[in-house]
């Protein structure tokens, strides 16, 4: 990939590369809530008796995953950036740069919904009902937003990290 990318200007390279993360995101967020979807049906045995909430609740669910899929991305295209030019400059402020990546990826991983959904029904599930965290879930579309906005701070880092 390197000889390919050489032959590019810096602002063209930064924006294939950025496209290319998103792209990335955008499958494995599809493939991961899918998938997800798929466990979390056979988990609760079926949607016959969710139905009236199902779909709100797998849209929901697949945009925010998506979404969570982009950040998980594009954090790790920063880190890899941030590690190559540490490497050559030991930048303490990079390193710096690299930690806050670190923990911010962690947050991402742990703020996907197959893992909240999961821990919610094996925690409360029993005492609240699956209907109920489905229902509560459906309408979280909150952090769906608060993920599409940390979706575009890190485009935002991503181009200018790489002009």
């Amino acid at each position: 990939m390197g000889k390919i990318m050489e032959k590019y200007d810096p602002k063209t390279k930064t924006i294939m590369m950025l496209f290319v993360f998103l792209v990335i995101g955008v499958i494995v967020g599809l493939i991961l809530s899918f998938g997800s979807l798929s466990i979390l049906h056979r988990r609760i045995g079926g949607i016959d008796q969710y139905q009236d909430i199902w779909h709100g609740f797998s849209t929901n669910f697949i945009f925010e995953t998506i979404f969570i899929s982009i950040n998980l991305s594009l954090i790790a295209g920063l880190l890899w950036s941030y590690k190559k030019d540490f490497k050559n400059t030991q930048s303490p402020f990079l390193l710096g740069l690299i930690v806050f990546l670190l923990v911010l990826f962690i947050q991402s991983l742990l703020s996907l919904p197959i893992l909240n959904i999961l821990i919610s029904i094996m925690s409360i599930g029993p005492r609240l009902g699956i209907y109920n965290i489905l229902l509560t879930y459906q309408s979280a579309i909150f952090s769906i937003i608060a993920n599409f906005f940390e979706t575009i701070a890190l485009v935002i880092l991503f181009h200018l990290s790489n002009e």
